[in-house]
């Protein structure tokens, strides 16, 4: 069942639970996260990194995610994230996309505002949901002083979400709190005082970039708070590298055929899948 990100989000928010968002890059990313929800009675939300969808790669992802959605029972929702400009969103507006995201939280707070109005203006006649992010959630490394850049530089303002929210009329916000994308080389430590600051500020469905690696007591707590979308991407793919890895090391001569020597990383894979399901409190929504 095909739906918006402001309709598989609304229950959430609600019932305070959160909907799993998986980047999925190819037919059996695809297959894994909508076969797994179904078998959970979950909502899902499948979602493409502009890289997999670039070119004419859009219209194969987009056809491999349609029918999985269309075949499930469960409400799965197609998602455009981290978009870098608005030609990326258009394309996926215009081919089917549910649901975008227009990534501007690195640019000035008013260039944020401008660019993701621009977002809303531009697909709100098509029911297609948007989702900004207010706070900057960087890339890895969390803890590493590498980046040059104070973590507390990055985070969410809450005296700035209600005027945001109404300034661009986005249908749901990601926040930064703590989390980051990519590999952690230090747990990170959630500001939930924070959140529940970001939370009372507006009743806008809030969202956690960043959830592989987070420790689970604290990925619970945001949940608990308010959090009712985590997005999911590291876990699977190194789950699914390093079994494939341990796989190659068996083959003699290289000579696998693929379906065969990816059932082990696609098992560990769905696996992560099931786990994060169970985990948000999505399973048996449906």
């Amino acid at each position: 069942m095909l739906v918006t990100l402001k309709e598989i989000l609304s229950d959430a928010s609600r019932r305070k639970y959160a909907v799993g968002m998986f980047d999925v890059s190819d037919l059996e990313m695809v297959r894994a996260v909508t076969e797994e929800a179904e078998a959970l009675r979950a909502p899902v939300i499948l979602a493409a990194l502009c890289p997999d969808v670039e070119g004419a790669r859009l219209a194969y992802w987009y056809a491999l995610a349609r029918l999985a959605a269309e075949k499930s029972p469960t409400p799965v929702c197609i998602h455009l994230d981290h978009a870098n400009t608005l030609d990326q969103v258009k394309r996926a507006a215009d081919i089917g996309f549910t649901s975008v995201m227009l990534d501007a939280s690195a640019s000035p707070y008013e260039e944020n505002i401008r660019r993701s109005r621009e977002v809303v203006e531009a697909v709100r006649a098509r029911n297609i949901s948007v989702e900004a992010e207010l706070g900057h959630v960087g890339n890895g490394l969390v803890g590493s002083g590498e980046s040059g850049e104070s973590a507390d530089d990055r985070l969410t303002e809450p005296d700035k979400v209600a005027e945001f929210v109404e300034r661009t009329g986005v249908d749901a916000l990601a926040v930064s709190i703590g989390t980051a994308h990519g590999i952690y080389v230090k747990a990170p430590k959630l500001d939930i005082p924070r959140l529940d600051r970001i939370t009372a500020a507006s009743d806008i469905p809030l969202v956690l970039h960043g959830g592989s690696g987070t420790p689970e007591d604290q990925l619970a707590s945001a949940i608990a708070h308010g959090i009712c979308k985590v997005n999911i991407f590291s876990e699977l793919i190194v789950a699914w590298n390093t079994t494939l890895r341990d796989e190659l090391a068996q083959v003699p001569h290289m000579a696998a055929w693929p379906a065969v020597l990816r059932q082990k990383p696609d098992a560990a894979m769905r696996e992560v899948i099931r786990r994060k399901i169970r985990f948000f409190g999505s399973a048996d929504r449906c």
